[in-house]
């Protein structure tokens, strides 16, 4: 094999190899939802006023808007990049809920009171194709485009 089909060889190799771009969570920003839930039976719930959430003011003005529009409702949050950064880190240190280890009805996610009604929250990152870097979380499916972003979505 000469130099010439050799390079063309390997050329063709990278280019495969590297034609499959791979996703870097919540570069793009995300979306953090708040449900309201009646009763969750099994579900470790935090309450807002808890120390774990005290710099958590995205998460806590979520709360409040849900509660003054209609505290019965889900809302749907438009993060800006640094924004979900800040939702997610306050979130991990919550506790939280998977439904496939406990066989419930009630969605997985991190529970949180506020005043008398108990909700769930839950952040899904945006996602952007960025060649060789992988970012996966078992916990959170990347929305690829804004089109899936939930058309009611708001901002903080």
């Amino acid at each position: 094999m000469n130099r010439r089909s050799l390079l063309a060889t390997l050329g063709l190799g990278s280019v495969a190899a590297l034609s499959g771009c791979l996703t870097i969570e919540g570069v793009n920003g995300g979306v953090l939802t708040v449900m309201h839930i009646p009763s969750p039976e099994a579900a470790e719930i935090v309450s807002a006023s808890d120390e774990r959430l005290d710099g958590a003011e995205l998460i806590l003005r979520a709360l409040d808007r849900v509660t003054q529009r209609d505290p019965y409702s889900v809302m749907d949050f438009r993060l800006a990049r640094d924004e979900y950064a800040a939702v997610a880190a306050a979130l991990e240190d919550l506790p939280y809920y998977d439904r496939s280890e406990h066989e419930a009805s009630i969605p997985s996610g991190y529970y949180v009171s506020h005043g008398e009604f108990v909700y769930r929250l839950a952040h899904t990152p945006l996602c952007s194709d960025t060649p060789l870097v992988s970012a996966d979380d078992s916990r959170n499916r990347c929305w690829t485009s804004v089109p899936e972003v939930p058309e009611d979505a708001t901002t903080l």
